[in-house]
């Protein structure tokens, strides 16, 4: 008899086990068609996936660029990217933050073809992806929306875009742009004039631009106030490169150079020097432009 109930226990436990099944709790594995067709548009139109976009708090240390679109960034010092198993911007963050080279990332949803590692492989996923970038991130290098692989349509949503406070653009000044390893070395401007305005090292604080556009706008202020005898216009600061410099590999400090006129990628081309033993490089480089007026050159 003891036998009989422990069976008919075990039936009874198994019946409400398959009665409950456990939540679903890895996202990228779900099927997209469990939740409507299984298409493209399906898929954009998800409200889970804006709603998951536009409901993330912003991490401490960083600044939201852009939320919830339809597409992904191409931006500039690919880090690589991992799998969340939830829409997890925190998380996203802290793997950022460990990363020496990460400056951004970006949070989205992508379709992604059947699998068999899915638990339903005749439906695509939804696998989120957390994307590290060395550059900027901004609404304006969100230009990736997808592809066609062998008829099948991958489309993003609910993309989220971050980027370290301290490398975010300044007021008044434009996003960075990303120089690696080198920094500007700028040739005369077009009228053969030098747009060299010195230079500022600061190794008092964290890494941070703010300080450098401050440097640039404080320098305009200060040689429009005190302009030369000889009646030429004063020069004001309109660009700027900020970057790190290593002794041996030891940081030594942030530099901020000031600039009249923006330069592009094209004149990053200091990489540091030698002198005696000693070896100078340069890491984490970025430069800005005045967001309304970037010095560009006229010919005189």
């Amino acid at each position: 008899m003891l036998f009989i109930i422990q069976a008919l226990s075990l039936a009874a436990l198994a019946a409400k086990v398959l009665a409950n099944p456990l939540p679903q709790q890895i996202h990228h594995f779900k099927r997209t068609c469990s939740t409507g067709p299984d298409t493209s548009s399906s898929f954009l139109a998800n409200p889970a996936y804006s709603a998951a976009a536009n409901n993330a708090a912003t991490p401490s240390g960083y600044i939201n660029t852009f939320t919830n679109l339809h597409a992904s960034n191409n931006a500039d010092g690919y880090q690589g990217y991992t799998i969340l198993s939830a829409y997890d911007v925190a998380s996203c963050a802290n793997s950022c933050t460990a990363r020496p080279s990460c400056q951004a990332f970006n949070v989205f949803f992508e379709r992604t073809p059947p699998s068999s590692n899915s638990y339903n492989s005749t439906c695509s996923t939804a696998t989120i992806k957390c994307v590290f970038w060395s550059g900027g991130v901004t609404a304006a290098n969100a230009v990736n929306t997808g592809s066609t692989q062998n008829g099948f349509e991958i489309v993003i949503a609910g993309s989220n875009g971050y980027i370290k406070s301290a490398i975010a653009a300044s007021p008044g000044y434009g996003p960075s742009t990303y120089l690696g390893n080198n920094a500007i070395s700028a040739p005369n401007d077009c009228n053969g004039k030098n747009t060299y305005m010195g230079f500022r090292i600061l190794n008092d604080a964290p890494f941070n631009a703010t300080r450098c556009a401050e440097a640039c706008s404080a320098q305009s202020a200060y040689n429009i106030a005190h302009p030369g005898s000889d009646g030429v216009k004063p020069l004001t600061c309109q660009f700027f490169n900020t970057y790190e410099t290593f002794k041996n590999g030891v940081n030594q400090g942030q530099w901020c150079v000031l600039y009249s006129q923006s330069w592009g990628k094209g004149v990053a081309t200091n990489t540091g020097y030698t002198y005696g033993k000693d070896v100078y490089t340069i890491g984490s480089s970025y430069a800005y432009a005045n967001a309304t007026d970037a010095g560009v050159c006229v010919k005189a």
